[in-house]
């Protein structure tokens, strides 16, 4: 008879569970990084994409900018034009009228106020010593060729009163006259008077 010894140990069954089950975790692992890789990937294109957006849009914002200041600086200098063709066709000087109109006081007239619009027309405030410098002085700008036409609007007695006249008398104070004058200028008789003084 023959008699079979093996005195190699015996080989134990490999656990199949702890097999399937490290499969199954290295599987898992595998599909979760590339899951997050994928994710990480999309993240970065979508970055990239919202990068480049936001680079065109501040190119379009710079576009627009350089234009609306393009924009801003035609009206700008439309604006000066403007401005320096109104200069030219001023109307008139001032400082020429107000010459004129001394000109043409008495001796002891002065200018209290003086306001000139663009249309032509100007309202003086002038004190007198007396009533009929007030007069006189009205009659000059009618006959001034710079004065088209003018009107004396009021004229009012300051520093005396009528129930004070002895008194003002006494004491050497005489009434002021001041008067009140709207006149229209002609500017283009003014304008050939200063080339005349020229």
């Amino acid at each position: 008879m023959f008699i079979d010894v093996n005195l190699l140990p015996k080989k134990e069954p490999k656990n199949m569970v702890f097999l399937v089950g490290i499969i199954i975790v290295f599987v898992a692992t595998i599909a979760a990084g590339t899951v997050f890789y994928l994710s990480v990937q999309k993240a970065n294109r979508q970055i990239e994409s919202l990068t480049q957006e936001l680079k065109q849009m501040r190119a379009l914002e710079a576009a627009e900018q350089q234009k609306l200041e393009n924009v801003q600086s035609v009206q700008e200098v439309q604006e000066l034009k403007k401005t320096v063709e109104w200069a030219k066709q001023y109307p008139l000087k001032t400082v020429l009228l107000l010459r004129g109109l001394a000109k043409l006081l008495p001796e002891r007239g002065f200018f209290m106020n003086f306001s000139y619009t663009e249309d032509g027309t100007v309202n003086i405030t002038v004190q007198f010593d007396t009533s009929e410098d007030a007069a006189y002085y009205l009659k000059r700008l009618e006959d001034a060729n710079f004065v088209a036409d003018v009107q004396l609007k009021s004229v009012t007695a300051t520093g005396g009163q009528s129930g004070q006249t002895n008194a003002t008398e006494k004491n050497n104070i005489l009434p002021r006259y001041v008067a009140q004058y709207e006149l229209h200028v002609n500017k283009d008789a003014l304008k050939e008077e200063k080339g005349k003084q020229s």
